[in-house]
């Protein structure tokens, strides 16, 4: 994609994240649930981070959707707004991978960095939990300790799937035009 396309493609891109979690700051609250946004705020979400939510979301609100997204928020979050959210990622993430060769790091690098940030969130999560007394996501309350803790072992198995996927992708797509542009950023 030429530079100026790139550019008002991640224009629009970074706009639109930017209107939706707006709208989720600024939703009414007159019907909200207390439970809601009650301690973290929108941040204490992964919705936010936009880390392939698409497929876990829909998947676990597919199976029991009190799990992920209580019926009571449908009161409250208007259900383009869910969709923008929920849906509207992988899209995104598509046309990321098509727009614009992405160079990654060593696969040792890259995961070190994926199970770092997939850390931090979960220590959130839990920060929230002793906090709060309650879950983020009412799907964690359903488990022990160490079912807990092979959930998101999983979780975890996942993202790491989901980022090597990303790199074949980008891979496949783009081939050796990566050493291309390393090869011209090193001439310059």
């Amino acid at each position: 994609m030429e530079i100026s396309t790139l550019t008002v493609y991640h224009c629009l891109a970074f706009a639109w994240y930017f209107f939706v979690n707006y709208s989720v700051v600024h939703l009414r609250t007159d019907n909200r649930p207390p439970e809601l946004f009650l301690y973290g705020g929108q941040w204490k979400y992964l919705t936010v981070l936009n880390l392939f939510v698409s497929v876990s979301f829909w998947a676990l609100y597919t199976y029991n959707r009190e799990l992920v997204y209580p019926k009571s928020l449908d009161g409250v979050i208007p259900q383009w707004l869910n969709h923008a959210m929920h849906t509207t990622v992988l899209p995104f993430a598509f046309l990321e991978i098509f727009a614009t060769p992405h160079r990654y790091p060593t696969k040792k690098k890259g995961l070190i960095l994926v199970g770092f940030a997939s850390s931090l969130y979960i220590t959130w999560v839990l920060w929230i939990y002793a906090a709060t007394g309650e879950w983020v996501y009412p799907l964690f309350a359903l488990f022990s300790p160490a079912g807990l803790a092979a959930f998101l072992a999983g979780s975890f198995a996942i993202t790491v799937c989901f980022y090597s996927f990303g790199e074949f992708l980008n891979r496949m797509i783009w081939g050796d035009s990566i050493a291309i542009l390393d090869y011209k950023r090193k001439g310059k």
